[in-house]
């Protein structure tokens, strides 16, 4: 699943895994979640991207289908780590992006996302939005070597187990 803040990734990742009976979603943004609420911290970005890896990961072992990925994905290397263990593991790849009206329009996506992501920072994500995209592109892609900058290790307080669905 790809697709900018509030363009529908989750209501269409919702309607997709009606199409296997052991499937399921997952989304980094899970590991934000709290009882309490939706709390995101850019300095964990890191720590829940490799935790959502590890589901990822996990399910594949199970051999659970559909798995989702239910994340931004907006450049190809973002993919790349879950497209490498779908392919390993001899998974099928699809690339889904769900097909609103409104899903490259930073103003309505701004009131529709429901994490408050704001109408500039939707306008710089849409900048850098990786156009086609397939398995070729994902894996011979490279991840910029200022992305590692944002990866911290986990904070042994904040390791999530649980999964939220």
């Amino acid at each position: 699943m790809r697709g900018l803040p509030g363009s529908g990734k989750s209501t269409l990742a919702r309607k997709l895994l009606s199409t296997g009976p052991s499937g399921l979603i997952l989304s980094t943004d899970d590991y934000f979640a709290h009882k309490e609420g939706y709390h995101y911290e850019a300095a964990l970005l890191g720590a829940a991207h490799e935790w959502n890896h590890n589901r990822a990961q996990d399910a594949m072992h199970d051999g659970r289908s559909p798995i989702i990925i239910d994340n931004t994905n907006a450049q190809a290397w973002e993919m790349k780590p879950y497209v490498k263990m779908a392919l390993e593991r001899g998974y099928k790849v699809d690339f889904c992006e769900p097909d609103t009206s409104w899903k490259f329009d930073p103003y309505e996506l701004e009131k529709r996302n429901m994490h408050g992501v704001l109408k500039k920072k939707i306008a710089q994500m849409k900048d850098r939005f990786s156009f086609p995209i397939s398995v070729d592109i994902v894996m011979s892609s490279q991840e910029p070597p200022h992305s590692n900058q944002r990866r911290q290790p986990e904070q042994p307080h904040r390791k999530r187990t649980r999964d939220f669905h």
